[in-house]
This record gives structure tokens, C-alpha cells and sequence, in this order.
């Protein structure tokens, strides 16, 4: 009986203490995201490949994106700058609940961290 016991604690203790997030892959990011926000107007993320469109309510922004796994970090940098910055925000997806976490994408009141959904 101690013996179950002991087998059904480790068990709970290996599932409850697995990190729910990480960092993502390529394909993990294609398709659709949907900001998770009360505004009315919900930006959306769409990941082709190694570009970014990023719908925003007047217009949709075209970016190369790179990730970089070492450093856990989304590279950002948008098609036809003239200025060529390349930006970098911390990026995590859980697979369970199909989010999306970004840090530092909006600049203003809330810089801290963005979540979208897959749709």
C-alpha cells in the first residue's frame, strides 16, 4: 500500500511540476493567433514559413521573423524598412492551451506581455 502511494505522489509531483510552457518551433507557430484582450479590435499574428503578417486595425504590417532558440527570443524585423532595426521579444507557446506569449510587442501603457490564441 506505501509502495502505491509513493508511486502516485512522484507521478503527481512529475506532472504538476512540468514546465507548461516553452519555447516554440517554426511549425508550432503557423497559422492564425488572435490577441486575447477586451478592446473591440483584436490584433492578429499570422505566421507563414519565416514571415510574419501582423493585422493591425488601419493597416497589416509585413515582417521577417527569425527565432532564436539559444536565447529564447523572437526576431523581428519589417520588410522594406528603411531603418533595417531589428527588434527581439521574449516568446513561449503552451501546446495544451494553444497560447501564445509575447513580451514587449505593443509599445505604451501595457509593454509587458501579449497573449493571442490559436484560432
Amino acid at each position: 500500500m506505501k509502495k502505491i502511494i509513493l508511486i502516485i505522489i512522484t507521478l503527481l509531483t512529475v506532472l504538476f511540476s512540468c514546465k507548461k510552457e516553452k519555447f516554440p518551433d517554426m511549425n508550432e507557430l503557423k497559422g492564425s493567433w488572435i490577441e486575447q484582450t477586451n478592446n473591440s479590435f483584436k490584433h492578429t499574428l499570422i505566421f507563414e514559413d519565416a514571415v510574419l503578417f501582423f493585422v493591425k486595425p488601419s493597416k497589416t504590417d509585413t515582417l521577417i521573423y527569425n527565432l532564436n532558440k539559444e536565447n529564447e527570443v523572437l526576431s523581428l524585423k519589417l520588410v522594406n524598412s528603411p531603418s533595417g532595426i531589428t527588434t527581439e521579444h521574449k516568446i513561449l507557446i503552451n501546446k495544451r492551451k494553444k497560447e501564445l506569449t509575447i513580451w514587449g510587442l505593443f509599445v505604451g501603457i501595457n509593454t509587458s506581455e501579449t497573449t493571442f490564441k490559436k484560432e
